[in-house]
């Protein structure tokens, strides 16, 4: 009897294994060029896409030029997303999307019915973040002749009440603007408040107009800070009309101006308008998109990639804002993600945690809809500062952060590998950090069907220190029990973690494969012990009797 339970034991193992290797080789064969021509996409169970029936990991890059396939595919990705309309030349979405199949890959794109029913087709994409705010004010102000506006600095900014930004005037000498309120307003106190920096012109000397008339010059000093004058004898009017009659030259024509204020009787600033943030689309919007499309071509899914801001960290929409935007946005789209670039976007590795975070929250708010996460890739961000104070993005936080994603929920992963300095390049990966990518795809494609199997992580129980910060999610794939884990400490500190199974059949006691480190580790009474690194990954198989 005990002779039998062996054998029986040693053909299960035997079997395991084959199908352990099949695994791995039908997983080199996405990952090396044999995907599939797309006949059916579907959202299946365990919020992963199907691609012909079969789950797939969507692996993908954004926005390249067909010159850089290559690159993406070396990389270990299977999918392009986005359609840059300069791309190598080519003049539609059809023609990109016959590149992007010839490089074997997959490609998210615009809705075009050119490329309806293409074998290369994964799904559509919205225009990108949406929910991108930027300002909007109702406030009226108005050049005057001559004067080159700049788009990025509207002259609105005068009455903002922020005195951080300002309002560009080109040239600023003999420049006129003219303030519209929507009544009349008694004044009796102007302020000024002028931008400083050098090689700017800056005004030394405005004039205040009512119609052609002049009503008072008031004589600034070229310094920051608010610069206050009394009139003469308080002025009712609904347009105040300004003139910069004397400036100190700069090298440069144009100069700025912060801000504008106008006093009553008692104090207020009748100038003062505030504005307001809008999102780039709003949700309406981006729901008669998505039923066209459907309605256009109900074969394929639709994505929608966010900021980060639905996050609370940023604090860029209130909370209210924050329930009214995003739940309205995921009901226009079958697979939603985000992109947060901690180093490459913010220069904060400290932020590093927010991959996870945002993660985790998107996937609750989307229900059942896949979710994917954008990956920062390199330093050499537009808004970071000079390159040499932008600190490095290396494939331990590439790798970790994936693993954020995935462990938050993501059954999807994309990079975002576009740097701008010391040069705009769509793909600007350093050779290390691609060298890192492609280890980080592979393992990804070998274990998908196991990443994307059903997740029963309620049968998992950790014991960490506290404050620790690990993540882990528990599927169960062939016979195995796999358990994949991060410590996403943003302070990077190392710990000691007890895992404690409950409720797998088939499980004994006996060892723990920790995959592709060449290590076991020892399981007794459902329970083992692993030490992890600062940022560190582990994946652990349990053979299951």
């Amino acid at each position: 009897m005990r002779l039998c339970v062996r054998y029986d034991r040693l053909v299960r193992w035997i079997c395991g294994l084959i199908g352990t290797l099949l695994l791995a080789v039908w997983a080199a064969g996405v990952a090396y060029g044999e995907l599939p021509p797309i006949e059916k996409v579907e959202l299946g169970t365990n919020r992963a896409l199907r691609v012909n029936g079969k789950p797939f990991l969507p692996i993908m890059a954004w926005l390249q030029n067909p010159s850089n396939f290559s690159l993406v595919k070396k990389c270990g990705m299977n999918t392009v997303a986005g359609y840059w309309p300069r791309a190598g030349g080519t003049q539609n979405v059809a023609e990109y999307l016959e590149l992007v199949k010839a490089a074997d890959l997959y490609g998210v794109m615009p809705y075009d019915p050119a490329i309806k029913d293409h074998p290369a087709l994964l799904g559509y994409i919205h225009d990108d973040e949406p929910d991108l705010p930027h300002q909007e004010s109702s406030a009226d102000v108005q050049p005057g002749p001559g004067l080159r506006l700049n788009p990025k600095t509207p002259l609105w900014r005068m009455v903002d009440g922020d005195e951080s930004s300002w309002s560009v005037l080109d040239p600023l000498e003999n420049a006129e603007w003219t303030i519209r309120l929507q009544s009349p307003v008694t004044v009796s106190q102007l302020a000024f408040w002028l931008t400083v920096s050098p090689g700017l012109s800056v005004a030394t000397e405005i004039a205040l107009l009512d119609g052609d008339r002049e009503v008072a010059r008031f004589n600034l000093e070229a310094k920051r800070g608010k610069q206050e004058f009394a009139l003469s004898e308080p002025l009712t009017a609904k347009a105040f009309r300004f003139r910069i009659v004397r400036i100190e030259r700069g090298q440069n024509e144009w100069g700025s101006i912060s801000e504008v204020a106008a006093y009553d009787a008692e104090g207020k600033n009748v100038f003062l308008s505030p504005p307001r943030l809008v999102p780039r689309q709003w949700p309406e919007r981006t729901k008669e998109v998505y039923q066209k499309i459907k309605l256009a071509d109900p074969s394929r899914p639709v994505f929608m990639t966010f900021t980060g801001y639905f996050h609370p960290h940023f604090g860029k929409w209130s909370d209210q804002e924050r329930q009214l935007l995003y739940p309205a946005y995921i009901e226009a789209t079958d697979v939603v993600g985000f992109d947060i670039y901690p180093i490459y976007g913010w220069n904060k590795p400290e932020w590093i945690h927010l991959v996870y975070e945002a993660t985790a929250q998107l996937t609750e708010m989307a229900g059942q809809r896949p979710v994917y996460a954008w990956i920062e890739t390199s330093k050499g961000g537009q808004y970071t500062g000079p390159l040499e104070n932008q600190k490095e993005v290396t494939g331990r936080h590439i790798r970790a952060e994936v693993w954020m994603a995935l462990c938050g929920g993501a059954t999807a992963i994309g990079y975002f590998t576009h740097v701008w300095k010391p040069a705009y390049s769509q793909f600007g990966v350093p050779e290390e950090n691609q060298r890192a990518l492609k280890e980080i795809n592979d393992q990804l494609t070998r274990l998908a069907p196991a990443i994307l199997a059903t997740r029963e992580t309620e049968k998992l129980r950790m014991e960490v220190p506290e404050k620790a910060r690990l993540a882990a999610f528990l599927t169960r794939h062939e016979g195995f029990a796999y358990i994949f884990a991060v410590n996403y400490d943003p302070e990077e500190k190392p710990m000691a973690a007890r895992f404690i199974l409950s409720d797998l059949p088939g499980l004994a006691s006996g060892s723990v494969e920790v995959v592709d480190e060449e290590r076991s580790l020892l399981l007794s009474n459902s329970q083992f012990v692993d030490s992890f690194g600062p940022l560190a990954v582990h994946i652990y198989r349990i053979r299951l009797e």
